[in-house]
């Protein structure tokens, strides 16, 4: 039984860790098609609302639960893909008087983690 409130929360909380950001894209997307061009990503329009919307909808599959083994990886890629294109560059050189590149890479490295934690332990189910 605590098992299964834990993985709730750990759901509840990844949700919201997505779908708030994903809300926020939605309201302005100029933003992120800004930041995807400025970092060279091809098609920036088309990337920037399939970004948002995966944020919006995986993160609301996983609040309610919804075939976790598949659904936590589209945000585990955007995860790594962002860690890699936007974090670490801003991280970079390492600045130890502003701690919040450093904050961010520890948000990522936590964020894939959990996702990775939902996969392994989706209840025994293939949800």
């Amino acid at each position: 039984m605590e098992n299964k409130i834990g993985h709730i929360i750990l759901r509840i909380v990844l949700a919201i860790l997505f779908i708030v950001p994903g809300i926020g894209k939605l309201m302005n997307p100029g933003m992120i098609q800004g930041l995807l061009t400025s970092i060279g990503f091809p098609q920036p329009l088309i990337l920037g609302w399939i970004v948002l919307l995966s944020e919006i909808l995986f993160g609301l599959a996983i609040l309610f639960g919804y075939k976790l083994k598949y659904t936590v990886w589209p945000l585990i890629i955007i995860l790594v893909v962002a860690f890699i294109t936007v974090v670490i560059p801003e991280l970079l050189p390492l600045d130890m008087t502003n701690p919040e590149p450093l904050m961010n890479v520890l948000w990522h490295i936590v964020g894939i983690g959990a996702l990775l934690n939902l996969y392994f332990t989706a209840l025994g189910k293939s949800k």
